[in-house]
């Protein structure tokens, strides 16, 4: 009967680790960018790009966002030779909510 204790310590330690929803500690998510999916067609996207940035706290309490190249959905498109953008998910992964990192996923075609 000792572990009794010991569980309500482990559910709250896997909650605030949670990342299947916003963790304290941990989270990892993948979401569509946009939820108009009304004109999106169903078909495999043929190809892919992603943009990535990161945030990260500055003095002062502010953040600040880092981009590679350009943030540009469209610029992505060119770059990957996509002549149609299907759909774009955001892949978010953060740590304490201090090193946040985030990538757009681009498809189509």
């Amino acid at each position: 009967m000792k572990n009794v204790g010991f569980a309500p310590l482990v559910l709250v330690v896997v909650f605030l680790a949670s990342g299947c929803t916003t963790g304290l500690l941990y989270t990892h998510t993948f979401q569509p960018l946009t939820l108009d999916m009304h004109r999106t067609p169903v078909a495999q996207a043929e190809k892919e790009g992603n943009i990535k940035m990161i945030s990260f706290p500055r003095f002062g309490g502010e953040y600040r966002l880092v981009a590679w190249d350009s943030a540009a959905i469209g610029d992505v498109a060119k770059k990957q030779g996509m002549q149609e953008v299907y759909y774009a998910d955001v892949e978010t992964f953060s740590i304490l909510s201090i090193w946040n990192e985030y990538t757009i996923h681009v498809y189509g075609k």
